[in-house]
């Protein structure tokens, strides 16, 4: 998933399609996600991301992972060498009428992520569960990152473009694109949601993108959200389950997601990459080329194709851990299957139901 500058996603198959993916969250595959590097859809946070299921995983002659304890490099005594990023968020939680923005979910060098969720708008998990469906996003890029003339979007059959105009967000410029869905094989039945993007202080930009859903964002509704977001609330350091005692030299994590648990289950996505990211306004997802993500939730089908401890996939880059309920994914589209092993051996986990005893990424 590529910043809002590269446009919006490769189209699913249909409108209906983009809405039934979005709209269910998949516990146990958002591990899978993390370790596959598949993002869901547009904007969504990566801890509700979903991946395609499917098949017994072909690891060796037997067809069966290979599992083992995770045993694995020995953290060293003196600091990792890497470049620390804060990944604490600034963005405030608030409401708009029907609306609940925050808490914020996605923390990375160029941007903060706030999910903006809907009342009564809900997707279950695995376990049948009902949680809030984040159905915007608001990213917030850092002074001088985001460049507006690149506010534009792909389309398709079920998914038109309106051409950019120009808006005021409370006493901000800004533009607004609305995206028409259509009905596939009800064409007349129609919805509109409109996305923004605003200067929300001299010389940087916000953009509210919507996320696929099944009903309009009206164009006063997106701004009233808009015009509330707040940037210098209290730091909310986000952080993860585990200490990386193991990262090839020279990488760093690059970007981090948490969801608390009032708005799914517990569980978090941490993105590696050899040094920082290059483009700062790209949004940093489990695709992002030259990564290793990292991602833990929970969830019933967290033992399917899996075995209580380290299991790995030759030729797959990508591990997986069982920790009782939790599922640890690890994996990567490039990086080779020895590095996605070892980072998978290294981690020293605290304790996954209680997030008081997490730490910060880079510690």
């Amino acid at each position: 998933m590529k910043s809002v500058q590269g446009g919006a996603p490769a189209p699913y198959t249909t409108t209906d399609d983009i809405i039934a993916r979005a709209r269910r969250r998949k516990t146990r595959r958002t591990a899978g996600a993390a370790a596959a590097g598949v993002a869901a859809c547009l904007g969504i946070v990566l801890a509700a991301a979903s991946v395609p299921g499917g098949g017994t995983p072909t690891t060796d002659a037997a067809a069966q992972p290979v599992a083992s304890a995770p045993t694995g490099p020995v953290p060293p005594e003196k600091p990792l060498p890497i470049k620390k990023v804060d990944f604490s968020a600034t963005l405030g939680t608030y409401r708009v009428g029907p609306y609940q923005v925050g808490p914020a979910g996605q923390v990375s060098a160029g941007y903060q992520q706030i999910p903006v969720y809907k009342d009564g708008d809900t997707a279950e998990d695995d376990n049948n569960v009902s949680y809030p469906y984040a159905m915007s996003t608001i990213t917030v890029y850092a002074p001088g990152v985001y460049d507006p003339g690149s506010f534009s979007f792909g389309e398709d059959a079920t998914l038109k473009i309106s051409d950019k105009y120009t808006v005021k967000i409370g006493d901000k410029p800004g533009f607004a694109i609305d995206f028409t869905y259509s009905q596939p094989g009800n064409e007349s039945n129609k919805f509109v949601r409109t996305a923004l993007a605003w200067q929300y202080k001299p010389g940087a930009w916000a953009t509210l993108v919507p996320n696929y859903d099944h009903e309009p964002l009206t164009r006063d509704d997106a701004v009233q959200i808009a015009a509330g977001l707040v940037t210098s609330a209290k730091k909310q350091q986000l952080k993860v389950p585990y200490k990386l005692g193991y990262l090839p030299t020279g990488w760093q994590a690059i970007a981090v997601s948490q969801t608390p648990a009032q708005f799914g289950p517990p569980s978090s996505v941490v993105v590696l990459h050899r040094g920082p990211e290059a483009n700062p306004a790209m949004l940093i997802d489990a695709s992002a080329p030259g990564t290793v993500t990292i991602g833990v939730s929970k969830g019933k089908d967290t033992k399917e194709h899996v075995v209580e401890g380290l299991n790995c996939f030759p030729g797959r880059q990508q591990c997986e851990i069982v920790r009782g309920d939790y599922l640890i994914g690890v994996g990567s589209w490039d990086q080779s299957d020895a590095t996605v092993r070892k980072i998978a051996e290294g981690l020293r986990f605290k304790d996954l139901a209680d997030p008081s005893t997490w730490i910060v990424p880079n510690a």
